[in-house]
């Protein structure tokens, strides 16, 4: 797979909740165990059949998810939107960081406890294994681009690598961020590689190659249009004197100006090319478009991107032509069009 990105699978977590044995027993009975429902993607971990109530003094969630096995804190991991349900205000956290943690009431089937300092919205993260960092190039800790390609593509910024034997490569989202990057199953998500020291050479821009093929476009065009070839270099103590001297327009001819190169020392860049003077007609600078504009629009042809009521009607007194012609590109409005078709005023786009 090209270094530019490599895959990652994506899950999407509901609201849950992480118990201890002890509040384990006292929602739920004591000496009550965490009954497997079934295992998650992460080995060790599984979703429980017991559920719960999350109450707090403006709002209630129910059936709340309870995983297992139990943990040595309680924690809530909610959503915004859950949080906005509830009426508190929870820390974007990792999760077992309970640093600013909110609180929350938890009520099971046997009883209910104060969760105090429990509750955050889980920060998106990634899992992997050491030997999955090491492929992927990256290390704990580390914070990486995360392209989601779907329906509604995302980018998400920041996103922490985690580390451990006992991963599986994952990355976590929550059910907001789901929604956001329109993710279903079967979602690809992507790390992004951006960063020079994680970065295949395949992947660097070759700037100095760039500017080369720029160079050698424009030079290309130039010399079509009447450059002469590189001249030799100009030695650095040599004075350099103008190629030609300007000829200006005589009046009454319709002639164009012809200029030619200013005095320059060259020495500092090397060869460069030198212009040739090239007498054109006039109608050689004229786009085809804007000579048949001149058989089909007796009239000045008018500039302009957006023609509304005010700029018809204006139009309309401004000039006694019965044909109005306007430069390709313009948008006329409705109603600046019913302004013409009443002053019997016929419309072209040239």
């Amino acid at each position: 797979m090209s270094a530019k990105m490599k895959k990652i699978l994506i899950e999407a977590s509901g609201c849950h909740v992480h118990l201890t044995q002890t509040a384990i027993e006292t929602l739920f009975g004591k000496g009550a165990q965490l009954k497997k429902r079934r295992d998650l993607s992460q080995p060790g971990e599984f979703l429980s059949e017991q559920r719960l109530k999350l109450v707090t003094k403006d709002g209630v969630i129910d059936h709340v998810a309870v995983l297992g096995p139990a943990r040595n804190a309680v924690q809530v991991e909610l959503s915004m939107t859950d949080c906005r349900k509830l009426g508190i205000k929870a820390p974007v956290n990792l999760s077992g960081d309970l640093s600013g943690a909110s609180d929350v009431i938890l009520v099971g089937t046997h009883g209910e406890m104060k969760a105090n300092g429990s509750v955050i919205v889980a920060r998106n993260h990634i899992h992997m294994r050491p030997e999955d960092a090491e492929e992927y190039g990256v290390a704990d800790g580390q914070k990486v681009r995360v392209l989601v390609q779907s329906d509604r593509k995302v980018i998400f910024e920041d996103v922490p690598i985690r580390v451990k034997s006992s991963f599986m490569p994952a990355m976590h989202i929550d059910f907001d961020e789901a929604n956001a990057c329109g993710y279903r199953v079967g979602t690809e998500a992507f790390i992004l590689y951006e960063d020079p020291e994680v970065c295949d050479p395949e992947c660097k821009p070759d700037m100095s190659g760039i500017v080369r093929q720029v160079v050698e476009s424009v030079t290309d065009v130039l010399r079509k249009e009447g450059w002469q070839k590189p001249s030799p270099k100009v030695e650095a103590c040599e004075q350099v004197q103008p190629v030609c001297q300007p000829v200006h327009e005589k009046p009454g001819t319709g002639a164009l100006p012809v200029y030619c190169a200013p005095a320059t020392d060259m020495s500092a860049i090397g060869e460069a090319p030198v212009y040739k003077p090239k007498s054109k007609p006039i109608s050689a600078y004229v786009p085809d478009y804007m000579k048949a504009s001149a058989a089909v629009c007796p009239a000045p042809v008018i500039e302009m991107k957006l023609v509304t009521e005010k700029a018809a009607q204006e139009l309309i007194k401004s000039t006694e032509e019965k044909t109005i012609c306007f430069a390709r590109g313009a948008i006329i409005t409705p109603a600046a069009k019913d302004i013409f078709k009443n002053n019997k005023r016929t419309i072209k786009i040239v």
